[in-house]
């Protein structure tokens, strides 16, 4: 370690002292994340095979053989493919909900870090052209007092070197999606977007970015509305967590 970043690691100490949001661990590093480098490496990945479409992990000897999920198989989705570093559970969960829900805005760097891991390791060499962060409505940011996806977004763009695209917005102050079954959430969701500057996309790849993916009802309503209104090429949703919705094929 140089002078310099010794001397940094110092003044952050004696300036901002602050604790990992998991252990408690006195933490220094150079985002000023609230959470330790052990607990950030022990954040764990998907370990079983994903459907290479959609990337939901699901166990059975059909996926191992066709590496397609029954869903893509009979139905297709509204985008090219889908990746998430993790499950949303265990400690990977605890730090996105409190980045999200108790105000934790610096947990996005170590957030973005995994998703960056996530799509250098997903094999999809290809070249997006645009981040897309999926946005949140005017008085949801209020409340809450930021935009999680655009800190995400804003993160992953350094360490991808791929400029944020700001044309996509929330019109409509949709409900949460917790809780609701499948039907509400589509009708939920329901012409909640509008798009401007749709001629930057054209035949553009872009990776259209979340923190959690659940049963996809918003990024696919955000998936159709970028292809009806614009030449857009390829789509690539990247979160950092997705929700097991099944334990079997």
């Amino acid at each position: 370690m140089s002078f310099s970043q010794v001397l940094k690691h110092c003044s952050q100490a004696l300036f901002y002292p602050q604790a990992c949001v998991l252990c408690q661990a006195w933490v220094s590093n150079p985002d000023l994340s609230p959470l330790c480098r052990h607990c950030f490496l022990a954040l764990e990945p998907l370990e079983r095979r994903i459907c290479f479409y959609c990337g939901t992990p699901l166990p059975g000897d059909l996926l191992q053989i066709q590496g397609i999920c029954s869903q893509c198989r009979s139905c297709g989705t509204a985008f090219d493919f889908a990746r998430a570093y993790g499950c949303y559970r265990g400690k990977l969960g605890s730090v996105i909900r409190k980045f999200k829900f108790s105000g934790h805005q610096r947990l996005g760097h170590p957030l973005a870090e995994l998703q960056a891991t996530c799509y250098k390791n997903s094999g999809l060499d290809l070249e997006p052209d645009w981040i897309v962060p999926v946005p949140l409505h005017a008085q949801r940011k209020r409340e809450r007092g930021f935009d999680q996806t655009l800190i995400l977004s804003r993160a992953l763009s350094r360490r991808l070197e791929i400029p944020v695209f700001r044309g996509l917005s929330r019109i409509q102050p949709t409900a949460p999606q917790s809780g609701l079954n499948l039907q509400e959430r589509q009708r939920n969701v329901r012409d909640a977007f509008r798009l401007s500057q749709a001629d930057r996309l054209s035949q553009r790849t872009v990776l259209l970015v979340d923190d959690v993916m659940t049963t996809g009802t918003t990024i696919s309503e955000i998936c159709q509305l970028l292809r009806k209104e614009s030449t857009i090429h390829r789509i690539v949703v990247l979160t950092v967590a997705r929700v097991q919705l099944y334990l079997h094929q």
